[in-house]
Formats: C-alpha cells, sequence, structure tokens
C-alpha cells in the first residue's frame, strides 16, 4: 500500500475514534438529560447503597436542578437523602477501627437468640418475655431483661405520635409490673426506635433508630441516662462500621469476655442477617481518614482485614460457643428482702410451707391497698371537680377504712418474717 494512502486510512481512523467518542458523550449526556428527576435520584441512592458517595452527590444535584419546583414530595425526599449522604460522608472521616472476629449469617425471625450472651449481659426474649399482665395488650418483637430480673425494656408505638418508642417497666414488690412507661422520646426523632440493649452499669444504653439522626433505614445509637433524674443525654450515632445505608441494629455488649455483637441488613437476602462479633474498644480509636481502604473497611467488605496479621481468637471463640443462647429467665413472683443480703423472688425459694403460706396472704394484702387507694384516688378526683357532700362523706369514711387495713397490714407482715426465719 503507498504511504499516502496508508496515510489517509490513519487520518480517517482517527477522525472516526474522535467522532465515535464525541458521539458517546453526546449520547451519554442525551440520556442523562432524558432522564426525569425522579430516575436520577433513584440510581442516585442505588450509588449511595453502594458506599460511591462521589457519584451520589452528583446525581442529587442533577435531580434537584431537573426537579418542579412544586414538587414538595420530591423536594422532602431529595433533602432527607442528601442529609443522609452528608452526615455518612462525615462518619467516613472517623471509622472506627475495631476487631471483628466473626460474622453469622442467620434468619431473620428471632435472629437475637443466636447471641450468645452470659446472663450478666441482661437476656434477650421475644414476645414472651412481656411481663404477663402485658402480653395480651402490647404488641412487640423483641423484649430485654436485666441481670436479676426486674427490669424489662422494649419498644411499642407510642401514644403521642405515630412512631415506635421505647418503654420500661421495673418489677414491684407484689410481683406484678409498674405500668410501661416511656423514655425520652427525643431518643428517636421523628422514626421508629428498637432493639434496646442496656449496659449493666443502668445508664449506658445502645438502640436503633430510623428517624433523623439514621444514614438510612435503622442505625444503632448510643444514649447515656442521668441517674439523678431518669433523663437522657442526646443520643450519638455510633458511625461506621456499625451502620450503613441498610438497617442496623441490636448491639449488644458481653463485659464478662470482652464480646460485642450487632447485626446488620448489608449484603443478605430478605429474609436473612448478617450478625457480626466484634472486640469493643475501651476508648474509641478510629482508622486515619486516608486510609487506603477506608470505604470497605466501613462497609467491612471483608471482616479478616480488620484483624491483627497474628490474630488468634481461638480460644475466645470457644468460650462463646460454651454459653448457651436464647436463655430465658423464670418470671419473678415478688422481691422480698429477707435480710443480711438475702432476697426471695419466688415462692419454690422460701424455706418452708408456713413461709409460702404467709407470704401470699401478705402479697395479696399489697394488692388489695393498691386497689383501694386508687379507689380512693379517684374518690378524690371527683370530689375535686364536684365538691358533693356525699362524696367527701363517703371519702371520709373510707380513709378510716383503708388506715383500718394499713394496720391490719402490718400485723400480716411481722407474721410472715417470722415465718422466714
Amino acid at each position: 500500500m503507498k504511504i499516502r494512502q496508508l496515510s489517509g486510512i490513519i487520518r480517517y481512523s482517527a477522525t472516526y475514534r474522535m467522532l465515535t467518542a464525541i458521539s458517546a458523550i453526546l449520547l451519554i449526556g442525551m440520556a442523562v438529560h432524558a432522564q426525569t428527576a425522579d430516575e436520577l435520584l433513584a440510581k442516585g441512592r442505588e450509588a449511595f447503597m453502594d458506599y460511591r458517595f462521589d457519584e451520589a452527590a452528583k446525581l442529587y444535584s442533577q435531580a434537584k436542578a431537573k426537579a418542579k419546583k412544586k414538587d414538595e414530595f420530591f423536594a422532602d425526599k431529595q433533602e432527607k437523602y442528601t442529609r443522609q449522604l452528608r452526615q455518612a460522608e462525615s462518619y467516613l472521616e472517623r471509622v472506627e477501627q475495631i476487631e471483628v472476629i466473626d460474622s453469622i449469617s442467620v434468619p431473620r425471625a428471632e435472629f437475637f437468640k443466636s447471641y450468645r450472651l452470659p446472663v450478666s449481659a441482661g437476656r434477650l426474649g421475644g414476645h414472651e418475655a412481656l411481663p404477663r399482665q402485658w402480653r395480651d395488650e402490647i404488641e412487640t418483637d423483641y423484649v430485654f431483661t436485666s441481670e436479676k430480673g426486674h427490669y424489662k425494656l422494649w419498644a411499642q408505638p407510642s401514644d403521642s405520635t405515630e412512631f415506635r418508642v421505647l418503654v420500661e417497666s421495673a418489677l414491684l414488690t407484689d410481683g406484678t409490673w409498674s405500668e410501661p412507661s416511656a423514655l425520652d422520646e427525643d431518643l428517636c426523632e421523628d422514626g421508629d426506635a428498637a432493639y434496646p440493649f442496656l449496659m449493666s452499669d443502668g445508664v449506658t444504653l445502645y438502640y436503633a433508630d430510623n428517624g433523623e439522626y439514621s444514614i438510612g433505614g435503622y442505625d444503632i445509637m448510643v444514649a447515656t441516662r442521668d441517674a439523678s433524674d431518669g433523663t437522657f443525654m442526646q443520643p450519638s450515632n455510633l458511625g461506621f462500621p456499625y451502620n450503613s445505608p441498610y438497617d442496623d441494629y441490636l448491639l449488644a455488649i458481653d463485659e464478662l469476655n470482652g464480646v460485642g455483637w450487632w447485626a446488620t441488613d448489608r449484603n443478605q437476602l430478605e429474609d436473612m442477617v448478617t450478625i457480626y462479633v466484634f472486640i469493643p474498644n475501651e476508648l474509641r480509636k478510629n482508622y486515619p481518614a486516608d486510609e487506603e481502604n477506608i470505604v470497605e473497611l466501613a462497609r467491612i467488605s471483608d471482616y479478616f482485614a480488620t484483624q491483627p496479621e497474628d490474630a488468634d481468637y481461638d480460644k475466645l471463640l470457644d468460650t462463646i460457643a460454651a454459653i448457651e443462647p436464647g436463655v430465658t429467665e423464670r418470671e419473678n413472683d415478688f422481691i422480698l428482702p429477707a435480710g443480711k443480703g438475702l432476697v426471695y423472688y419466688r415462692y419454690d425459694q422460701l424455706p418452708n410451707a408456713q413461709a409460702r403460706t404467709g407470704v401470699k396472704r401478705y402479697m395479696s394484702y399489697l394488692k388489695d391497698l393498691a386497689a383501694d387507694e386508687k379507689r380512693l384516688s379517684e374518690m378524690r378526683k371527683e370530689y375535686n371537680r364536684t365538691h358533693s357532700a356525699d362524696i367527701g362523706r363517703r371519702i371520709s369514711v373510707f380513709e378510716k377504712e383503708v388506715e383500718k387495713n394499713r394496720k391490719e397490714g402490718e400485723k400480716i407482715r411481722s407474721e410472715m418474717y417470722k415465718s422466714l426465719r
């Protein structure tokens, strides 16, 4: 072939490649231009869920520019997605450095029964762990119970909002449970709270929340309770790697063995969850923000990458495996301090038949007294509302009757304690 012909072919090929490239760019531009704001937002969400945050930011921006100004629903969704993206980007700068020692895939239903926790960490139960008196009234699938069995936490619909809130109940001396009362509703802003776990210190609360503090789905939060008044300080999002754009929940700590657990929906089928077992830090330690594989560490693409090269967890894993999971406590009948550090919780613990009869009589008295005091309170409210002389006279008579019963109760209590000796 002649050199001039060859040169012409080369120039033609170069020109063709350039035109092809320009056409491809134009086609991509036209494709983006042809996409609706909703489509761009959806693609941005896909990028976000895959931790491609820069790409998500560009697509969200394009979606916002293309959206109709009067579309408030779209604007709210775009704003929410952008807020979650910004939070995630900030968390990427402070990914906690933890050692994940195991990963378990389990069915979603009652996944918490796969946590191998000693009794000292508390108990994780389902609906059956609710106090008997509330089981027919309350709908919940998870209940946290303290080590001694005197305190329970769960989530249920709020009386004042459309969301689910955390509630607590304590065992009373007569064996019944206090009316469930909501924890601070500030723990979850415009979202549902779920899966509480209270540390043995009684003040550190871990729970899941899908509201304003979340980067997507449920996120694990931590809040500290003021022991003096029972209120909680502003909750904090644990960030990466505990949380993800998916659902993350139920972080529990086994202080006895120095092990933590949490569950996540990331990289799982709809009916399965992954449970990570890790070694908690006494003080938070983050990876350097410029860590080369920071995204992979944040999403835990390979949990072995979180471990030191010479790590050996065999003994610890054997210890964990020996713990029987899903153990629920037998419900207490009452709380009865008997002196010298001895406390009775159930009738079968009592020393003899006389003691069981005496305690049953005393518990029956406490129940009747509570009912009388409730009735007296209602009568007083009615009197304050109507100022009826008849109600006033009935209150006076009933007060004398209640006082008489209290004196009788002192005798019953004394006889009961004598039977315990």
